[in-house]
């Protein structure tokens, strides 16, 4: 304690010139040149914010805006949970983007880890909204365990009885959905209008096969 009194004791601390050149003149100030100095420096604080803020704003493309984004990779005719709400800059925010959504959604179009949800990802039509005019959506059943997820590309197959050949009905058609339970699995997949007549005659016979295949070259 008496090393403190003694550190407090004394005259005031040598500072450096212009530090100490300021401070002389502070001390000569009235108290109402100090009340007035102190609010001129608050203000041109502030004023130095706002324009930083205005600054940030104008290279974004103004003030931040809400959104949702997915925390995870969500695929098509998943609900649309867990979505962290967040604000970002408008240019980074799509135009259609959506700031709530109802818990029982569910995504029309694959929304991976970090993108932000709009209501394109909403569409009642359901998987079918991405789609092309000229594909179908047919539900195919799939092997467990060959890895066929959503996003991925396959051909199909009609298998043949007996000496028939298979026969290639689809080339490398997107996987829109692939939904599993007890009874097995099933890949949705977009199929153009004149393949969904051969596909759903293999599917009546239960002689379909799924194989991945590469994404088309358009």
């Amino acid at each position: 304690m008496r090393r403190i009194e003694a550190l407090l004791r004394g005259p005031y601390p040598r500072l450096p010139r212009p530090l100490d050149a300021c401070s002389e003149q502070w001390s000569r100030l009235r108290p109402r040149s100090r009340t007035l100095a102190a609010a001129l420096l608050v203000v041109a604080a502030l004023l130095a914010v706002d324009a930083r803020v205005r600054a940030a704003e104008s290279r974004w493309g103004g003030a931040p805006r809400p959104a949702l984004v997915a925390t995870t990779d969500l695929p098509v005719g998943a609900r649309a949970t867990g979505l962290r709400p967040t604000v970002l800059p408008p240019a980074a925010v799509p135009a259609d983007a959506v700031a709530t959504v109802a818990g029982e959604a569910v995504l029309a179009l694959a929304l991976p880890a970090g993108a932000v949800l709009t209501r394109d990802h909403l569409d009642p039509r359901g998987p079918a909204a991405g789609l092309p005019a000229g594909l179908r959506a047919v539900p195919v059943p799939a092997e467990q365990g060959w890895g066929v997820t959503a996003g991925g590309w396959v051909d199909v197959w009609v298998l043949g009885a007996g000496d028939t050949p298979a026969e290639l009905v689809a080339r490398s058609r997107p996987v829109l959905e692939v939904r599993g339970d007890t009874t097995g699995t099933t890949a949705l997949v977009g199929l153009a209008a004149d393949e969904v007549g051969p596909a759903t005659t293999g599917l009546a016979l239960g002689r379909v096969l799924l194989a991945h295949a590469p994404a088309p070259p358009d």
